[in-house]
């Protein structure tokens, strides 16, 4: 299995570049295409707040401002795509095509941001999302959680910095459960690849400890080797001790299950995930 078609949403922002070279980094072992979407803002969505005694002039005022802004952020992303491209050595092309080389294309679409990401992240490989707590664009995080919980695709969530060895070194949070298990196997295909493979088993006091022993056995029919962590996690949280015990070993990558919550809300009430989510300094590899 090979990943061969990675989307990343841009917004026009500072944070463009690293979602671009962590959606390169991550096209490279399979010399992928990598699609970067920019939504505009469809204007006429905010009429409908304005109320109305909103003349047509103000109305015009406002669409006019809002497509100013559009224009705008749509350069910027242009412009992050060509020097993201420049930097890693990848084609830019018109449109999805298989190279012996990594490509990208430029996309663009009008609506609600959330929307057509979800409906573009369906027909690809894996979705490159950048950090969610600098996000620089109103539904960022509407749009992750739709991707991760109703597409079914593998989402990275990058890290602030894109790393340089994307991959080589993965870390999974591991506790026998169906979540895990599934982010393990959509995983393969980097996992395949790694110089390195460990197994994280985080526990609190008095709680039994999970079995790595299948998850090795799999791994071991596949060819690849990997090591077992144990870790107690005390009186800490167990997100920061996970992040703390993969950036420890060296790992350029964390895989995780998706929690199995069905609403943002509730993915930010777990005090695991919304630590791991919102302080990873290493890109996320999620399933749900």
């Amino acid at each position: 299995m090979a990943y061969v078609k990675i989307l990343a949403p841009l917004t026009g922002g500072a944070c463009d570049a690293t979602i671009l070279a962590s959606a390169f980094a991550a096209a490279a072992p399979f010399k992928s295409h990598v699609v970067a979407l920019f939504v505009r803002p469809d204007p006429s969505e905010a009429m409908p707040f304005l109320g109305e005694g909103v003349s047509g002039a103000m109305a015009q005022e406002i669409v006019d401002t809002a497509k100013e802004a559009s224009d705008k952020a749509s350069a910027e992303a242009h412009a992050a795509i060509a020097a993201a491209a420049k930097d890693f050595g990848a084609v830019v092309t018109s449109r999805p095509e298989k190279r012996d080389t990594v490509s990208v294309s430029y996309r663009e679409v009008q609506g609600n941001y959330a929307d057509r990401v979800t409906v573009a992240s369906r027909l690809s490989d894996l979705v490159v999302f950048g950090p969610l707590k600098q996000s620089d664009r109103p539904g960022m995080a509407e749009a992750f959680e739709a991707t991760l919980l109703e597409t079914g695709r593998p989402v990275v969530l990058t890290g602030q910095i894109a790393p340089k060895n994307f991959a080589r070194r993965i870390a999974i949070g591991w506790d026998g459960s169906g979540a895990c298990a599934r982010a393990l196997l959509a995983a393969m295909p980097y996992l395949a690849r790694a110089e390195s493979i460990e197994l994280l088993s985080i526990r609190k006091p008095n709680t039994a400890c999970e079995s790595c022993d299948e998850a090795r056995d799999y791994l071991a029919l596949h060819g690849l080797s990997c090591n077992e962590r144990m870790i107690d996690a005390g009186t800490r949280g167990i997100g920061e001790v996970l992040l703390e015990s993969a950036a420890g070993s060296g790992a350029n990558l964390l895989v995780l299950g998706g929690y199995g919550h069905k609403s943002l809300l509730q993915i930010f009430s777990g005090s695991v995930t919304k630590h791991v989510v919102t302080n990873a300094e290493l890109p996320l590899f999620l399933v749900h």
